[in-house]
């Protein structure tokens, strides 16, 4: 069990979890991915960030996509989650749709790029030249892959 209970008072004291948004923006039939500038090279992923406090999910979601890409949210869809052991997030994962144009937050981001639906088929597949995605453990892979093999 991940409580501690004070043998004083018998509170009960449960580890900080901290609450992350992570989701995939996308705009008609192209979702946005970007890069750090510290990962491997041609490693791309989906825009993320941390809730901050008296922020909703939506809100959140809505501030990291326009502190990161300049792009504006109209729309906002709840994916999945998933735990993230360090340092201890709950990654909640999103689907955003977005208008207006993309240019990167170069303090957080060094670039960004639109895929179509084919172009992200093709980087999970491992196909698109100079480009990977994160592994499949990652929820960035699934709401990538998600969308990609959509039918609606």
């Amino acid at each position: 069990v991940w409580r501690r209970v004070c043998p004083s008072c018998h509170a009960q004291h449960f580890p900080r979890v901290n609450p992350c948004v992570i989701m995939l923006a996308v705009r008609g039939e192209q979702c946005l991915l970007g890069r750090q500038a510290a990962w491997p090279k041609g490693r791309f992923s989906t825009l993320a960030g941390y809730v901050e406090p008296g922020e909703s999910i939506e809100e959140a979601c809505a501030r990291e996509v326009r502190e990161e890409s300049g792009l504006t949210v109209t729309a906002v869809r709840y994916h999945s989650s998933q735990p993230w052991p360090y340092p201890s997030n709950l990654m909640v994962g999103l689907i955003a749709e977005v208008e207006g144009e993309a240019a990167p937050d170069t303090t957080e981001l060094e670039a960004l790029i639109w895929l179509t639906r084919q172009e992200a088929r093709d980087l999970l597949e491992g196909k698109l030249d100079g480009f990977m995605t994160p592994a499949p453990i990652a929820i960035s892979h699934h709401l990538i892959r998600y969308w990609a093999y959509a039918t609606d």
